[in-house]
């Protein structure tokens, strides 16, 4: 499981991660969230079809805003991925995510992989102004 870096929000599964030949971590679809099952934990730029279909999209966690990195619509270049069958290819930069192994729950206190750490929190805003 990968859960956002800024908040601990689970965002993409380990099965739907796929290698793209692109140098960033790829994945052909999001989580959807605990509590309305038909919206994902990932939200999508808002942006024209014609936009998206050629440039693609800026992809943010739905909980905290953070910058995940972009959708394009094209998974069917990567046939035997799980990108062929969404169409989808999520291109996150690694730093927004954090890795949490099989055995462990994305509820209440994560044991994180070695040398993934999220921000410490505080109690002011990053901007101010």
């Amino acid at each position: 499981l990968f859960v956002c870096a800024g908040c601990g929000t689970p965002l993409f599964n380990s099965k739907e991660k796929f290698h793209s030949g692109t140098g960033w971590p790829s994945y052909a679809a999001p989580t959807m969230s605990k509590s309305n099952p038909d919206v994902s934990n990932v939200e999508m730029e808002d942006v024209s079809t014609f936009q998206y279909q050629l440039a693609g999209a800026e992809v943010r966690c739905r909980t905290c805003g953070g910058h995940l990195g972009d959708v394009f619509a094209d998974g069917f270049l990567f046939p035997g991925t799980p990108a062929f069958a969404t169409g989808k290819r999520y291109c996150i930069d690694g730093g927004a995510l954090i890795f949490v192994p099989n055995n462990q729950s994305a509820d209440g206190e994560l044991e994180f992989v070695r040398g993934d750490v999220p921000p410490a929190k505080s109690a002011r805003p990053v901007f101010q102004g």
